[in-house]
């Protein structure tokens, strides 16, 4: 289960990203994300399990993220 007490945002708007919590299994991620596809269809948000600062720029560009 995922513990909504580490969700850092729980008031999900369009583009957001949601980072949960690493130990988080990916059954329950996509459960996250369909149950936001629920809650409010066709809102554009990212569920990443983990922490975002393991990433590097050169993994975040292969991913298509760019920093502004």
């Amino acid at each position: 289960m995922i513990d909504l007490e580490a969700v850092h945002k729980l008031k999900v708007e369009d583009g957001d990203v949601l980072v949960v919590p690493e130990h988080t299994s990916y059954e329950d991620a996509q459960l996250l994300a369909e149950a936001l596809q629920f809650v409010d269809p066709g809102c554009r948000a990212i569920v990443i399990r983990g922490p975002v600062e393991q990433l590097d720029v050169g993994a975040m560009n292969k991913l298509g993220w760019y920093r502004a």
